[in-house]
């Protein structure tokens, strides 16, 4: 009983330290940001912040290999045995939309910030792109030759479909996660000039 409560009390403090690390980056460059700072702005003591990170790198990494770890676990790869036109298609990429708007906030900063060697946006690509390669190379019916553009073409679909979410991100107001899908589909299917013409 002791230890769940000491647990949750722990997560709680590790979740308030994470929490304050963001809003810190919304006006300070993380290159500037220092630990006195996170703690002043959480309310506790700087002994405090390193009884759970040994400095501002050990809780930029933790936050980003969990992120990048997130993106990788939770992106479908179903959808490359689909047909385009299938509703399950249609869903699937949605979704993944509705997930990533669901993290906002915290995509944007980290995207935006000189994080000094960790790069979220290319390291989530990369991460992507690995699971969409590793499912083509183990696919069984694709030839030899064609497998050897597999890294080119999961590299071209996961950053085209990441450079579309920081798009939709800053027009999130005015575009919907299902107009943003039909656009893709429609763009995937017919090309971009009678996309725009359909989507006046």
């Amino acid at each position: 009983m002791g230890e769940t409560i000491m647990d949750h009390r722990a997560e709680r403090m590790k979740s308030l330290i994470i929490q304050t690390f963001f809003e810190c980056l919304k006006t300070e460059d993380f290159s500037q940001l220092t630990v006195g700072q996170i703690a002043e702005h959480a309310r506790i003591n700087r002994s405090t912040f390193y009884r759970y990170f040994s400095d501002k790198y050990t809780l930029r990494d933790e936050i980003v290999d969990d992120i990048v770890q997130d993106f990788a676990e939770h992106m479908e790869v179903d959808f490359l045995h689909m047909n385009i036109e299938d509703e399950v298609h249609t869903r699937s990429l949605q979704d993944g939309l509705i997930r990533l708007s669901s993290q906002k906030c915290r995509l944007e900063i980290l995207w935006n910030q000189n994080l000094l060697g960790r790069n979220v946006f290319d390291e989530m690509m990369n991460a992507g792109a690995r699971k969409v390669e590793a499912e083509i190379l183990n696919h069984p019916t694709i030839s030899a030759e064609r497998k050897q553009l597999a890294d080119w073409y999961a590299k071209l679909l996961v950053n085209n479909f990441l450079v579309t979410v920081r798009w939709w991100f800053s027009h999130s107001d005015t575009v919907s996660a299902s107009q943003i899908t039909t656009m893709m589909k429609r763009h995937m299917l017919y090309g971009t000039i009678p996309t725009l013409k359909e989507s006046r």
